[in-house]
């Protein structure tokens, strides 16, 4: 089991989307880099994440003063809600519980990928 939201968590995220068809498949063309972050815990540091066409090909600490493609950030229980299924992750992003940054436009072609990846999230099992 791995600490939720953590870097260690996002690499078995990494894991389980590189071994998904469903996932490869909805987010083939995907090439962007992204920042996962908790606003309200010191102890999960933003964690950089990126794609190439489709594919996570690096997870690990954003660096300091580093900038992405896109963000995705909210508090730690918004996080934890949308991955015990208890908030549609859709729904979070456009009532702004989580905060999207980056071209909505650009995004939306890969909205069928990100809500696979969401579901894959809860597949890794995790200490809250």
């Amino acid at each position: 089991m791995v600490k939720f939201l953590s870097v260690d968590y996002w690499k078995r995220v990494e894991e389980v989307a590189n071994g998904d068809e469903e996932f490869s498949l909805k987010a083939r063309g995907l090439t962007a880099s992204f920042t996962f972050k908790v606003t309200d815990r010191e102890d999960l540091p933003p964690v950089y994440v990126k794609f190439e066409d489709g594919m996570v090909v690096e997870v690990r600490e954003l660096g300091e003063g580093e900038s992405t493609d896109f963000t995705l950030e909210g508090p730690y229980e918004i996080w934890v809600k949308v991955n015990k299924g208890e908030l549609d992750p859709g729904n979070a992003i456009m009532t702004r519980q989580l905060r999207f940054k980056g071209s909505m436009s650009e995004i939306m072609r890969y909205s069928k990928a990100f809500l696979r990846l969401f579901n894959l999230m809860q597949e890794v099992p995790v200490e809250y």
